[in-house]
């Protein structure tokens, strides 16, 4: 397992939008998700890696070898679909391995490196730890729904929506205003107002291997644009 600079993981990034957003759908598209599948590996996320992984792959066989045999409006719309799964996945996947492999402190200290407004640094920073806030209650809230024998699903919305508006989406806007409240606060306490240069304790530095890792991107940017 390596460990890389978040500038890193931002140029990843980056390189991937621009490579999906300039080469065309096809073949060279396994290059791309077998170089996010190990770079995710090499972080340590090897579920996060693996299994969007093996998703796309069968999501690419699909339209390879299912697709052709169906026709009509069907045809159509899952053409239109999959062009638009085939951009967009590997930004996604690359996107989540970068975010459940990133602290925060991390993420703050590599921003203030590259000289990034605050204006853009806090807003992420508070989104970054606002999500996984809201993943906890929403476990909590279904958990709490089982017991009283519903499910947070369209059909159960279908078969009692008044039941499930009053468990599900009231309790979930009660506590996503609680959580936005709390960060906010836990933010102020922090100093994240004051107007002084940030100190961090964490080592941010480019090591061998986000050179290495850089070098392959590049490489994949040209091959995406001009293969």
């Amino acid at each position: 397992m390596i460990r890389l600079d978040p500038r890193t993981k931002l140029f990843l990034l980056l390189s991937v939008v621009l490579y999906t957003a300039f080469s065309e759908t096809g073949i060279k598209d396994c290059a791309v998700i077998g170089f996010v599948t190990i770079t995710g590996m090499l972080l340590g996320e090897f579920r996060k890696s693996i299994i969007p992984a093996l998703i796309w792959f069968f999501l690419y066989f699909f339209a390879l070898f299912g697709l052709p045999h169906i026709e009509g409006v069907i045809h159509t719309s899952l053409l239109a679909w999959l062009a638009l799964i085939f951009k967009c996945y590997p930004c996604c996947m690359l996107a989540g391995i970068i975010i459940h492999s990133t602290q925060i402190s991390e993420f703050m200290a590599g921003m203030a490196k590259m000289k990034i407004p605050r204006t853009i640094v806090i807003p992420l920073a508070v989104m970054f730890r606002y999500f996984p806030v809201v993943k906890e209650d929403w476990s909590y809230i279904r958990d709490a729904m089982a017991l009283r024998g519903l499910r947070p699903t369209p059909l159960g919305f279908i078969k009692n929506p008044s039941a499930v508006i009053d468990a599900l989406y009231v309790p979930m806007l009660v506590s996503a205003s609680k959580t936005a409240d709390e960060l906010s606060l836990a933010a102020v306490t922090r100093g994240i107002e004051t107007p002084r240069p940030r100190t961090s304790r964490l080592k941010i530095r480019f090591g061998s291997a986000d050179i290495i890792i850089l070098i392959s991107y590049l490489g994949l940017i040209i091959f995406g644009i001009m293969g």
